[in-house]
């Protein structure tokens, strides 16, 4: 009996530590998963702020060209 009382103490002690571990491990993926999320976050206002100035530049080179083209028809 004092066998079984100390092999399931062994064991409760392995199940404490693996469970600590699991939950370190855990608390480490949500804070990676946070990090990531504001990051994508950011870069996704980043992308969104280069795609506005892409298009006003886009509709400057095309206004250019038009005083360029009624230019060359003078």
């Amino acid at each position: 009996l004092n066998q079984q009382l100390v092999e399931a103490s062994e064991r409760l002690k392995t199940q404490s530590k693996e469970l600590r571990d699991a939950h370190q491990q855990r608390k480490l993926a949500v804070q990676e998963f946070s990090e990531l999320s504001e990051r994508m976050g950011d870069l996704r206002s980043q992308k969104q702020k280069l795609s506005r100035q892409l298009r006003d530049k886009e509709e400057e080179v095309e206004v250019s060209m038009q005083k360029i083209d009624a230019m060359r028809q003078d």
